[in-house]
């Protein structure tokens, strides 16, 4: 456990960036948000579905400073991740971002209720706009001055 939490602390020191952890099935729209996320100067760690990101978590969980968590994805769905996430001492303080294409009342209220920081409907937002939403919650990586 303590090699990983130097890989955790290796992370942060050698990029100075804040982290950003996708939880998104879609391929496509993981490399979007990855290239949206980068260009603003943050390092973005991604994973495939819910089990995925908590695994994530437990490996490197000192390094992640906010989740953007897919609700619909295959092995954990993104409210089961979320419960799961925030039921856990050491994790429950990262803010969370669940990012859907479904525009529905239950799932923002559920996911909102689940401890969700944020309920990002992806067909009514660009990947910039995601960008300045992640801004509000976490200040963006600070920029180097060379």
């Amino acid at each position: 456990m303590r090699a990983l939490s130097q890989f955790a602390e290796k992370i942060k020191m050698e990029n100075d960036k804040q982290v950003v952890l996708i939880a998104e099935d879609e391929a496509d729209i993981r490399e979007m948000y990855f290239v949206a996320l980068t260009g603003k100067g943050y390092t973005v760690l991604q994973a495939k579905n819910g089990s995925e990101a908590f695994e994530w978590l437990e490996k490197k969980g000192g390094v992640v400073d906010l989740i953007l968590l897919d609700i619909v994805m295959p092995v954990m769905d993104g409210f089961e991740t979320l419960e799961k996430i925030k039921k856990d001492e050491k994790f429950r303080n990262i803010p969370i971002i669940v990012s859907t294409n479904l525009d529905n009342a239950d799932d923002k209220r559920e996911a909102l209720g689940l401890g969700a920081n944020e309920y990002f409907v992806k067909s009514h937002h660009t990947p910039s706009e995601l960008v300045e939403i992640i801004h509000k919650i976490i200040a963006p990586p600070a920029k180097k001055i060379i």
